[in-house]
């Protein structure tokens, strides 16, 4: 009796359980409908649109570039990274959502914000320094210079008041003047011209001996020598002064920023920032206009301060916030809290100063300068005439901190969105024109199947939209062309996962089984590889999230949003759905599927037979 091989034993019939495909279509719908709801709540019960970013529907560009005077270095990246953060901060807090802030060459910082609302001054504004002084005021005059243009004849002003003035020490007057002496000579004279044309010129920075010589030796030597207001000789000689740029301004001695009448606050504001950063010397700054004649508001004069070395500092502030004015209700101040070193610090300016102005100084203009009635350690008020926006900004600035350097803005430019939106529908119809031709391919190589990434696709669309909307409204996530790529290389990652999981039903059913059972087995054999590509696609767009900048995280946002989206389809519809046709017998007709049979092997007493 011939014995019995164990290719001659019949096969066991292995019952596998039906996959319930019910489940999976209620989670996917469920997730539809939290996401689609939760949408159309951020949007107002209006149909979702995202946000889009600067180069899809506008904007404002600002770039930020270094400034150090006296210094052909640039600052360090680590100065550049601090100063960015800083501003980012800045700009979230004036409610601007995701604006792109990234570090460009080795000393500028571009500011990108979306949309057609954006306040241009306010924008300007992050990239103050927001260096804060508190100064002993030491003398005081009204810069009536603005007025004097306005009404063509001078108009008098008076001095916000006397308490705590003192005249400048010998001390203070002399060092100058013997500066004075030595500078302005008649070779500097002679060359007066090149050297002004060298401190007009961007490529070349002014020093204060080309400001002596382009003002000439007589003026240099009578500015020099000032100790008050100068007499009606003496001011004809400083008349060069006010042809002075606000760079070349910057530079010269506080006194001489101070007498000299011609150099207005119009000069001394606009000079480079930071200008008065430098705490232990003497500096003049000026206050924000004010208005000369109620019936005419546009009719403005500035104080002009001579301020002594500041003891306190904006690094000693801990804190800063809002709140109104106990006299004036609707006039808003700043409060701000020290730290124990601080308050050390201001108890002592207080004790020693009681009855003089302080100034409060924020880069290079006078915010306020009140009257120290009482000695105070542990806070102050910064009052002014502040609007709630400008408070704010200025609790803002303070509690952020000030730049590790200072910033000039080189540009602001307004972003059309015209070259953006035909960039976007070239985007889509690149999208497009990738769906098709992916569907295209799948129904020539998969026939039936190819509809079922059709629809796999359709379902991750249908997930991503509401899901970049949602984002855009609640955390302010913006999508851009970079975004709109990432989106688009995405298509081939997705259908990358149909076609392992099709090529292993195709390999299960060439082995002779059926789609019943081919389906399971590679879906087994399959969501192992699906997942770690998933996990390499990941791990590849939180590095370069992490590491890029600009539109390059962006994309790296997008590639990682669709690769989550994509496990999730192929987990809840693509497999729930291929085992949903299992159950009819279309997979198994190869042309209909494209999934090829081959006839199970015979077995023994059948080949015998043969």
């Amino acid at each position: 009796m011939a014995s019995v091989t164990g290719a001659d034993r019949p096969r066991k019939k292995i019952q596998r359980k039906r996959l319930p495909v019910a489940p999976y279509f209620t989670a996917l719908l469920l997730v539809l409908a939290i996401l689609w709801v939760s949408a159309l709540a951020g949007s107002g019960w209006k149909f979702p649109t995202p946000k889009l970013g600067l180069d899809l529907q506008g904007g404002l560009s600002m770039t930020l570039t270094a400034y150090q005077q006296g210094s052909d270095e640039p600052p360090s990246a680590e100065t550049m990274e601090q100063a960015r953060q800083i501003i980012e901060s800045r700009v979230n807090s004036t409610g601007v959502a995701e604006p792109e802030v990234f570090v460009e060459g080795t000393e500028n910082i571009v500011v990108n914000v979306a949309g057609d609302d954006i306040d241009e001054q306010a924008l300007r504004d992050v990239g103050a320094p927001a260096e804060l002084r508190f100064r002993i005021v030491t003398n005081s005059v009204a810069d009536t210079s603005a007025l004097e243009d306005a009404l063509a004849e001078e108009t008098p002003a008076e001095e916000p008041t006397d308490e705590g003035a003192e005249t400048p020490t010998a001390e203070s007057s002399e060092a100058p003047a013997e500066d004075a002496s030595a500078t302005p000579t008649d070779e500097a004279t002679e060359e007066a011209p090149g050297s002004g044309q060298a401190a007009g010129t961007d490529d070349v920075s002014p020093t204060l001996d080309d400001v002596w010589a382009k003002v000439g030796p007589d003026a240099a030597a009578a500015a020099q020598a000032l100790t008050a207001a100068p007499d009606e000789s003496t001011l004809p000689l400083l008349e060069p002064f006010g042809e002075l740029t606000p760079e070349e301004v910057s530079l010269l001695p506080a006194p001489v920023q101070f007498y000299v009448p011609q150099i207005s606050c119009e000069q001394l504001d606009n000079r480079p920032p930071g200008a008065v950063q430098q705490p232990d010397i003497e500096v003049t700054a000026c206050s924000a206009p004010e208005s000369a004649a109620a019936e005419d508001p546009t009719l403005t004069f500035s104080y002009k301060y001579l301020l002594q070395p500041a003891t306190v500092l904006g690094s000693d502030v801990t804190s800063a916030d809002v709140g109104n004015d106990q006299a004036n209700l609707n006039q808003f101040v700043v409060n701000v809290q020290f730290s124990a070193e601080g308050a050390e610090k201001w108890g002592a300016l207080t004790t020693e100063n009681l009855q003089s102005q302080v100034a409060i100084v924020l880069d290079n203009e006078v915010v306020s300068a009140p009257t120290i009635r009482e000695v105070s350690t542990n806070s102050t008020q910064i009052s002014g005439d502040f609007s709630a926006d400008e408070a704010n900004q200025l609790a803002d600035q303070l509690n952020f901190g000030s730049l590790p350097t200072t910033f000039v803005v080189e540009t602001v430019n307004e972003v059309t969105a015209t070259l953006g939106v035909d960039q976007l529908e070239a985007g889509l119809l690149a999208m497009l024109f990738g769906l098709i031709l992916v569907f295209l391919y799948c129904m020539v190589y998969y026939r039936l199947m190819g509809f079922l990434v059709l629809g796999s696709l359709l379902a991750a669309t249908v997930v991503l939209y509401p899901t970049v909307a949602l984002l855009g409204s609640q955390i302010g996530l913006t999508l851009t062309l970079a975004g709109i790529a990432g989106f688009v290389v995405a298509i081939g990652i997705t259908a990358d996962s149909f076609i392992v999981y099709f090529e292993r039903i195709k390999e299960e059913m060439a082995g002779g089984r059926s789609s019943r059972s081919a389906v399971p087995r590679a879906w087994v054999r399959t969501r192992r590889t699906i997942l770690s590509a998933a996990a390499v696609s990941m791990l590849s767009a939180i590095v370069l999230y992490i590491l890029a900048i600009g539109p390059v995280r962006a994309f790296a946002f997008a590639l990682g949003l669709s690769t989550l989206v994509d496990v999730m389809v192929v987990f809840l519809f693509t497999h729930p759905i291929a085992e949903w046709l299992t159950r009819g017998n279309l997979l198994n007709k190869p042309r209909l599927s494209g999934l090829h049979t081959k006839t199970a092997p015979a077995t023994g007493d059948a080949a015998a037979k043969g």
